[in-house]
């Protein structure tokens, strides 16, 4: 599996503690991780003490899933979870935007989104357009851009909090030049895409607001004896002859 070589397990370390990170701020009573590639432990860190690990399958799972099911269609309560961590999620699935509708449905207003995913840009970028045809993992996934994902979840209703970039390394034969490595930590920032190998993002489902109109009130009519109508406020009085 790609993530137990060398490469795969430095990211999911680098990952894993700045899932320590945001989970750290995130409450609730219940956690969903959907679909992940490989179990992170920090998870642990996070204060929702019932947390859900939802796969379609449980290969290279560490922990045993409490929850077989596609993530196009999660069986889960509407408006039932305080938050959902998607570590590469939407990258594996057949319907990304499916996906981002159910979580949406199973989300509680104001509950929270995390998303971890491959940058598309930089050499990560253009190693998935030299090797992606090989079919190999995880070279042959679809990277989607943080903007683009920034859209969707937009069009959804949800406001993105925080967005970082992480792992400045090169996707190739990592360890060997430890000098060059340090290097390219110094040069990272959170906010640059062209060294960055993945990113976060978190996001907050928007609570539906309804706008009071304001009622247009038409003027009362009665009917004079004689066939007259007269009305009432800044009306007229017609008699019919």
């Amino acid at each position: 599996m790609w993530c137990q070589q060398p490469l795969g397990q430095a990211l999911a370390r680098a990952e894993q503690d700045l899932l320590c990170e945001v989970l750290s701020d995130v409450f609730g009573y219940h956690l969903v991780v959907v679909d992940p590639s490989c179990q992170p432990d920090a998870l642990q860190s996070s204060r929702i003490l019932h947390r859900v690990v939802q796969t379609c399958t449980r290969e290279g799972l560490q922990q045993p899933a409490t929850l077989l099911a596609s993530a196009e269609q999660l069986p889960l309560q509407s408006d039932s979870v305080d938050a959902f961590v998607l570590p590469h999620a939407l990258e594996v699935a057949r319907d990304p935007h499916q996906v981002l509708r159910e979580i949406d449905r199973c989300l509680v207003a104001e509950g929270h989104l995390i998303i971890l995913g491959f940058n598309p840009f930089g050499w990560w970028g253009l190693r998935k357009l030299l090797l992606g045809w090989r079919g190999r993992v995880p070279w042959s996934l679809r990277f989607i851009s943080l903007p683009r994902l920034k859209d969707w979840l937009s069009l959804l209703g949800f406001d993105t909090l925080q967005t970082r970039y992480l792992f400045p390394q090169p996707p190739w034969h990592y360890g060997k030049a430890r000098a060059v490595h340090n290097l390219l930590e110094r040069l990272h920032h959170d906010h640059w895409p062209l060294l960055a190998g993945a990113y976060v993002l978190v996001a907050r489902k928007r609570v539906a607001t309804l706008t009071p109109v304001k009622p247009r009130w038409r003027p009362r009519r009665a009917v004079l004896a004689g066939g007259g109508v007269a009305e009432t406020g800044h009306g007229s009085m017609r008699r019919g002859g």
